[in-house]
């Protein structure tokens, strides 16, 4: 088993990078907050946070109450997350490799101080100062690349990814409240059929309903709270419903790259040789 890899985040993004990375012999601690917002559920790990373990394409992750339950579990050699939204943990365990895969298009507080090798996956995230390197997750000719310096591209400044979000519709929460999910991930619904209920203050109800017919292609965990704007589901009109309980292309390719990342870092490190100048690919 090599070294250990904290990862922020236990959705889509950090699904992947994990699974890669612990099945090429890296220790993986994932790092939640308390109630996960991942609507993909049949494909994020994150969901080992409400049920105690969750699988993904023959990949176990288990949930860690504390530092000292994780580290226990890492020894067995199994994929832990644990809630800690605030890295507590990361004086603990200090590990080499800190990667930021919450994907909240926003940096939530990780630097370069944090370990000796950072890694920011999307948008929020400066190459160089906040972090060592950014991965682009825009798709497009350049979904996957190591930027050494500057940034991301948001989403919706790429035309592919505007032609994607167009083909599936979002369903956001109109006001803060508790959901009641009502189908499971990859169901097939019609349009105007009831998904689920928005339990808000004072005792009302709120019916969610779908625009469109299609897939259900995620939705949140039931009786997980919600705050108005959050996505609480997603419909597409054409994805087939096995490609709900798989990891996307997308996915694969970020992981790639960040496990490529990380397999350069280690070679010039163990080597004990200079880095060479970091450019972009």
């Amino acid at each position: 088993m090599k070294q250990l890899v904290m990862i922020r985040g236990g959705g889509e993004l950090a699904t992947g990078i994990a699974h890669r990375l612990y099945n090429c012999g890296y220790k993986v601690l994932m790092l939640e907050q308390q109630y996960p917002s991942a609507i993909r559920r049949n494909i994020v790990f994150s969901e080992a946070i409400y049920d105690g373990e969750t699988t993904v394409e023959r990949v176990t992750c288990y949930k860690a109450d504390d530092a000292k339950e994780a580290s226990k579990m890492l020894k067995e050699g199994k994929l832990v997350i644990m809630v800690d939204p605030g890295l507590e943990s990361l004086k603990v365990f200090k590990p080499k490799v800190l990667v930021d895969a919450i994907y909240a298009k926003r940096n939530l507080g990780t630097n370069k101080d944090m370990a000796p090798l950072t890694i920011g996956v999307g948008p929020g995230f400066v190459a160089g100062q906040d972090v060592t390197c950014v991965i682009e997750t825009a798709r497009g000719h350049n979904l996957g690349r190591i930027l050494r310096d500057g940034i991301a591209l948001p989403e919706k400044d790429i035309a592919e990814a505007r032609a994607i979000m167009r083909a599936s519709h979002s369903i956001n929460s109109p006001c803060d409240g508790y959901l009641e999910a009502g189908h499971p991930t990859a169901y097939i619904i019609d349009k105007d059929e009831l998904i689920g209920r928005l339990h808000v203050e004072g005792g009302h109800v709120l019916e969610i309903r779908t625009p469109i017919a299609g897939v259900l292609r995620g939705m949140l965990h039931d009786n997980c709270p919600v705050r108005t704007g959050l996505k609480i589901a997603e419909i597409d009109p054409s994805t087939k419903p096995a490609n709900c309980m798989s990891i996307s292309a997308k996915t694969r390719c970020v992981s790639g790259s960040v496990l490529e990342v990380i397999v350069g870092w280690e070679h010039n490190h163990v080597k004990k040789s200079r880095l060479l100048p970091w450019k972009n690919k």
